[in-house]
């Protein structure tokens, strides 16, 4: 995967990466529930279908933050924004 990083591509070589891992990280009622996902300017856009979950999700965002910056082994999102 990390050939397939460049300056050009960044954003999306992180939304590919975040794709999947996405359920594996949060399970299959998330990621079932999720519209859709977007990286620009180093933030993490998680479109959410059920409002009950957006809401849960907003509360944790710093945590999946985190949980997605150990994964990628860097500190690249520096925000998660749910919608």
């Amino acid at each position: 995967m990390k050939l397939l990083r460049t300056k050009r591509n960044e954003a999306g070589y992180f939304k590919a990466r975040t794709k999947m891992v996405w359920e594996k990280f949060f399970g299959k009622h998330v990621a079932d529930n999720t519209r859709d996902m977007m990286v620009r300017n180093r933030k993490l856009y998680v479109y959410v279908n059920n409002a009950p979950l957006r809401n849960q999700l907003t509360m944790v965002r710093e945590g999946i933050r985190k949980r997605l910056n150990d994964e990628f082994g860097e500190e690249y999102l520096i925000e998660v924004v749910i919608k």
